[in-house]
């Protein structure tokens, strides 16, 4: 029986990925635990192994984009049929040993609409644009282009041959986008989608709303500057933006402050990195870990109507890359030693940085830390990364006058933010957890303990 090969899950967030590149050809042997793809999220790169030995039979052809769970490709026996796939883009092209030499007619301009194709349609993004504006069903247009592809020139000759008044509009959408316009009462089909392909997200929803709702504006007097740059609003970027928002809509977030003597814990970084390369944020993952030990509501997160709270503590912390972050986790944080916590984390910030992080290593974090201290920012109010019920901001350390056991000093001080789900977590378990990491911080020789 074929084994089927799915596009996977790669984080959280994700609801699509590109297959990059087929390592091997449509009809060709492979074993098992072989690498045969290359998939790519918005965030990591992943390499797709072989479940099982046989025969590779390709359905998804290269650089296209499919939802999460769909057959990319089949392990079949040798003579076993292809199985059919409701959901899969156009059969890939047949491998050379199976190809036949057959030359298509040309096809005639049609003057009512041809039989659908079914499943995804591949189309430029030109021709899409074109297609939405018209309210013409993609499916029902025959693409020239390589591969079948449906050019704009193709949609134009598709509305000069009369073929458009009773077909349907495509509507690219996201399950969430689309269940958002229902209750609002929205037709999709006047909404911009920034998604990829031009697909509507939720957030395009709410702005459209609200730019629906928002009073008639003046005209500028002047006319806005060209722009200097312009940067596509797509990739990780885009994966950031829908993640953070959606964390915002979904939680009731509060952020909470605190200042922390952190002279002791400079002390302590300066004693021992004569003996290993240490930083503040490896202190800092193992005393929020030790922290969260006592006070377990934080470590949580909501599944339907239950709370749950979670028994392995893993520690995500962010990195931040040239166009945009990720979070690696520390798995177990509250296990392991000072030493094998900064060892972990600068083997995972290289990985982000190299883009070679693999799924386990980017998922499953219980809790999160973000330090800007070394971008000279005092506080902040981070964002929660769903489906966690809090996140430690870290600002700079800086020395101040303060007054320290009845004396005037010289002290480095650090400020602490705590955004936490207060549908999840109250402010006074916050404040708690807060007290009891600062009184860690400032006495830091209890974390190598």
């Amino acid at each position: 029986m074929a084994t089927k090969i799915i596009m996977p899950k790669l984080g959280m967030a994700m609801a699509e990925g590109v297959v990059a590149k087929w390592n091997k050809r449509d009809g060709d042997q492979v074993k098992k635990d072989e690498e045969i793809a290359v998939i790519m999220s918005k965030k990591i790169t992943y390499k797709l192994t072989a479940p099982e030995a046989g025969l590779l039979r390709i359905v998804v052809r290269e650089k296209e984009t499919r939802p999460i769970n769909s057959t990319l490709a089949f392990i079949t026996a040798p003579g076993e049929p292809l199985p059919s796939v409701e959901e899969a883009v156009a059969p890939a092209a047949p491998s050379s040993r199976a190809a036949s030499a057959t030359t298509p007619a040309a096809p005639s301009a049609p003057s009512a609409p041809p039989p659908a194709k079914t499943g995804f349609v591949l189309a430029s993004p030109a021709a899409r644009r074109l297609a939405k504006e018209k309210g013409i069903d993609l499916a029902h247009v025959t693409g020239s282009g390589a591969d079948g592809m449906v050019a704009e020139l193709d949609v134009t000759r598709f509305i000069e041959a009369g073929a458009d008044a009773a077909v349907p509009v495509e509507v690219l959408a996201t399950s969430a986008a689309r269940k958002l316009a229902e209750q609002r009462g929205l037709n999709l089909a006047e909404i911009p989608g920034t998604g990829l392909g031009g697909r509507i997200t939720e957030q395009d929803v709410l702005t459209f709303e609200a730019q629906a709702k928002a009073p008639a504006q003046a005209a500028p007097s002047a006319a806005l500057p060209g722009a200097a740059r312009i940067i596509p609003f797509a990739g990780m970027r885009q994966s950031i933006a829908e993640h953070m928002v959606e964390s915002l809509h979904s939680m009731a977030q509060l952020t909470m402050m605190m200042e922390v003597d952190a002279t002791e814990l400079v002390k302590l970084r300066e004693q021992v990195k004569a003996d290993f390369e240490l930083t503040y944020t490896d202190l800092l993952v193992k005393a929020v870990a030790k922290t969260l030990k006592r006070h377990p509501s934080l470590n949580a997160t909501l599944v339907g109507d239950e709370i749950h709270q979670l028994e392995s503590i893993h520690i995500g912390v962010a990195v931040a890359l040239q166009d945009g972050l990720i979070v690696p986790v520390v798995r177990d944080a509250d296990r392991r030693t000072v030493p094998e916590i900064a060892q972990e984390v600068r083997r995972l910030a290289q990985g982000a940085r190299d883009n070679t992080l693999s799924v386990d290593e980017v998922t499953g974090s219980t809790f999160t830390l973000t330090n800007l201290g070394s971008y000279g920012i005092d506080g902040f109010t981070p964002i929660i990364n769903a489906p966690e019920a809090a996140i430690l901001g870290v600002g700079r350390i800086v020395e101040r006058v303060v007054v320290h056991e009845d004396q005037i000093a010289r002290r480095k001080m650090m400020v602490l933010s705590l955004t936490i789900d207060h549908r999840l977590v109250d402010g006074a378990p916050g404040g708690e957890f807060m007290r009891l990491l600062k009184e860690l911080l400032e006495n830091p020789y209890r974390l190598l303990v």
